[in-house]
């Protein structure tokens, strides 16, 4: 488990609970226990429920570890789809807005469909985001990357909360 996860994801709580409305609409749930977690998860969405059983940071939801399962569906190949899925090579952990996003169930990368006016389905732009689901959550979760994923940019509460903490402005992080 990634010691800076932790870190982050426990300062972020305490600045969630500094502020009324941060709470209202976003979340980092405690950790799930072992017993809870679904066989046959990739091991860096593993390792991020034992951190937070789920999150919901502004327009980007990852699942909890009860509901992963049974979001799958979005995994599962679209008659005219752009771009061909499958529950073998993919597993859905969460959505940004509607969107749903993936793990490589292969080799642990995350991979989103980037908002082009299209419904996700019908996208053919289908691009990696990250090696891991902890460098997901840190770079555009947590960090300064969000404002790329979010329908409003900078101008939503997670935004505020990010940029309070001092996220927001990192540099070097692409």
């Amino acid at each position: 488990m990634s010691a800076e996860l932790q870190l982050l994801v426990e300062t972020l709580r305490d600045v969630m609970g500094s502020r009324v409305e941060w709470c209202m609409m976003n979340s980092l749930p405690a950790a799930a226990l072992p017993k809870e977690l679904p066989a046959g998860l990739p091991v860096s969405l593993r390792e991020f429920f034992m951190v937070a059983n789920g999150a919901t940071c502004g327009d980007v939801t990852v699942f909890s570890a009860s509901t992963v399962d049974q979001m799958q569906f979005y995994a599962d190949p679209v008659p005219g789809a752009e771009v061909v899925l499958g529950r073998r090579r993919w597993l859905c952990c969460g959505a940004i807005a509607d969107d749903p996003f993936f793990v490589n169930r292969l080799n642990g990368e995350v991979w989103y469909f980037p908002d082009t006016g299209a419904e996700w389905w019908r996208s053919s732009s289908f691009e990696k985001a990250a090696d891991d689901v902890t460098s997901f959550f840190l770079r555009f979760m947590a960090g300064p990357r969000y404002v790329d994923l979010s329908a409003t940019g900078r101008e939503d509460q997670w935004a505020e909360l990010l940029s309070h903490a001092g996220l927001l402005e990192q540099t070097g992080i692409r």
